[in-house]
């Protein structure tokens, strides 16, 4: 997948949360949304082992822009008063959880398959622009050493982007 893509239209990048800032109702200057991660993949793992690579990537929403900053250097920017649509999910890889049933009569792998369920969850948000017809999609994944993401956190982003949105998109005002 080219870089282009990965925020374009039918792109998403999935990322391994590290730090997730949803603030429904922010101060003057503060973020609607920031969440902060590294690519996930073997790959870009090693080549950030290796220093060959940075796979860190931020996205932030505030009051006038839609910002994300892939490895430190390539910033793609779009303007909130642009939002013509928006979505945001929460889901667990129920998968492991049949694994878990179907391993019953074993006592460790059930209780790996478990703990392993309860962590997979997922968020994806996406947010479309009207001017430039790009839109930006992120997939954020809890994973074992990633942050702990809930249904809460899904609730919030999307009250968040309504709320920027509403605030300042000229699709939204009343």
């Amino acid at each position: 997948m080219g870089l282009l893509s990965k925020f374009g239209i039918g792109g998403v990048t999935t990322l391994l949360a590290r730090n997730i800032v949803i603030n429904e109702n922010p101060a003057n200057g503060e973020n609607y949304l920031l969440v902060e991660g590294d690519e996930v993949g073997f790959l870009n793992w090693l080549l950030k082992i290796l220093g060959l690579k940075d796979p860190s990537v931020k996205f932030s929403i505030n009051e006038n822009y839609i910002t994300t900053v892939n490895g430190g250097k390539l910033f793609t920017v779009s303007p909130t008063s642009q939002i013509y649509g928006f979505s945001s999910g929460f889901s667990k890889d129920k998968n492991l959880l049949i694994l878990a049933i179907l391993f019953i009569w074993t006592i460790i792998l059930p209780i790996i398959f478990y703990f392993l369920y309860t962590r997979s969850g997922a968020m994806v948000v996406t947010v479309n622009c009207f001017k430039d017809g790009v839109g930006q999609s992120i997939r954020v994944k809890e994973g074992l050493t990633g942050k702990k993401l809930d249904k809460s956190d899904f609730e919030g982003v999307y009250n968040a982007i309504k709320n920027v949105s509403t605030s300042n998109s000229t699709f939204y005002k009343k």
